[in-house]
């Protein structure tokens, strides 16, 4: 019997994809109500501020390429150190990665923070949405490397087979940062309004402490340090560049597709449809795709694991299970946001012209859903494998068809809103074909374990 064309996967994978899948699943379910947290306080700040929250976000998830890139690239190396039994490979990946990360995110905020105005002006917002987005996006960019810490300490868990760790402190960070909005937005005794700001400090607040709080926890667990020099390799440097650049120039195509879409074909549309995209976007579709990423990175974890220990045909079986939990959840969301968009969008806007475009854009993307949760699980699948590169290329080349297509079916052809919605769709469904037919082409059961690297020596 074999499932969606994969092997049917024994009673022992299901059973381990169940385990590490709800946690991973309910983590990343957290890690957007972020967004949803966000929404919720600053719709008292008005339509222009949920529009620049709406446009600003994706200078934000322009800086996951960066993140994405360490997390994808330590996990992988992680998981296979694990597979192998190398305590010492799994110091050396640690050791490694913590202290480039810190280096390079704060080269890299800096940069941005200074160069403000010229990202700001990508999105192609203008007045005081313009000057909203700046405010959001300023501390993001100041402090980029409390950002990064919970996902790339989130990826050396899951590498090492843990997801319950980084969802109990995602819910206390959450929980945090629940309490520190309102007071940050709005103020409070002697703390200060910062309005639209406030949401961004207590996103970054909330986050480096839950980040600290998984390095303390990994120390007392394994007495792995993060800044030990002696276990710091170059050799491990590269190997996670190797894997994680591809993984984190997809996550770049997409942020930079997305502002490029943003900025010429759906900002003519006018401030409603920006902000109908922005609450259906950060508010509920950023749900749906974090539970179905939650089977896919589960399987990141276990073929990286499977394949460290030479177990190929159990790591096939790993993904059919991932695949059935993923598309699963998919299904859901796509009967919710079909049948029941406005009632769902309801708690973040009272505005009609808003709530009818975001109803019109969730009704649409329903149809995609699935296509995104078998795509998610097959690039996680070869992320965990180590083989990021074709499959990068096909994503990227997906990402990049929405630009003309969504121009050409909204303003060449007159749909309007709705046809960059509808390209939404095509594109993601064209990956998903793509993405498929490169899985099967790299024999994933045939792939050596990972060779560790020697103890002795430097690099």
């Amino acid at each position: 019997m074999r499932i969606l064309g994969f092997p049917a996967p024994r009673s022992a994978i299901w059973r381990e994809t169940l385990r590490l899948a709800w946690p991973a699943t309910l983590s990343l379910f957290l890690h957007s109500l972020y967004r949803v947290n966000d929404q919720f306080w600053i719709r008292e700040l008005g339509s222009p501020a949920q529009a620049a929250m709406g446009a600003a976000i994706f200078l934000g998830i322009f800086n996951f390429t960066f993140i994405t890139t360490a997390q994808s690239g330590g996990l992988a190396r992680i998981a296979h150190y694990t597979g192998a039994k190398s305590d010492q490979g799994r110091r050396q990946v640690y050791s490694t990665l913590l202290p480039l990360c810190v280096v390079c995110f704060s080269i890299l905020g800096f940069l941005e923070y200074e160069n403000l105005d010229f990202f700001v002006s990508l999105l192609g917002v203008e007045g005081e949405v313009a000057e909203l987005s700046k405010a959001y996006i300023r501390p993001f960019f100041l402090c980029l490397p409390a950002m990064m810490i919970k996902p790339v300490m989130d990826g050396v868990l899951i590498g090492m087979g843990n997801t319950f760790v980084p969802m109990v402190l995602g819910g206390l960070s959450l929980l945090l940062n629940f309490v520190l909005n309102p007071l940050l937005i709005f103020g409070w005794g002697p703390v200060p309004a910062m309005g639209i700001a406030g949401a961004a400090w207590a996103t970054l607040a909330a986050r480096g402490i839950a980040g600290l709080a998984e390095m303390i926890y990994l120390y007392k667990k394994t007495g792995m340090l993060p800044f030990s020099l002696p276990d710091f390799r170059f050799t491990e440097a590269r190997a996670m560049l190797k894997i994680g650049w591809p993984i984190g120039l997809n996550t770049a195509i997409y942020a930079l597709t997305f502002i490029w879409v943003v900025r010429m074909s759906v900002a003519p549309f006018g401030e409603p449809v920006l902000a109908g995209m922005g609450i259906a976007f950060n508010g509920l579709e950023a749900i749906s795709y974090c539970a179905l990423m939650g089977p896919a990175t589960a399987c990141a974890s276990m073929v990286g694991r499977r394949l460290g220990a030479g177990e190929g045909e159990l790591a096939l079986q790993s993904v059919s299970a991932s695949l059935t939990f993923s598309i699963g959840i998919a299904c859901f969301a796509t009967l919710a946001f079909a049948l029941i968009p406005k009632t769902l969008l309801g708690i973040y806007s009272a505005d009609p012209a808003v709530l009818a475009e975001g109803a019109l854009y969730l009704m649409i993307v329903a149809w995609t859903q699935t296509a995104t949760a078998a795509e998610a699980v097959l690039e996680q699948a070869l992320a965990g494998a180590g083989r990021t590169f074709w499959m990068a290329l096909v994503v990227s080349f997906g990402l990049l068809l929405r630009i003309p297509l969504c121009w050409w079916l909204a303003h060449d052809l007159g749909w309007g809103p709705v046809g960059i919605w509808w390209g939404f769709n095509l594109s993601n469904w064209i990956k998903l074909v793509a993405i498929f037919f490169v899985f099967r082409a790299i024999q994933l059961a045939d792939i050596r374990p990972a060779t560790v690297t020697r103890t002795h020596g430097t690099d």
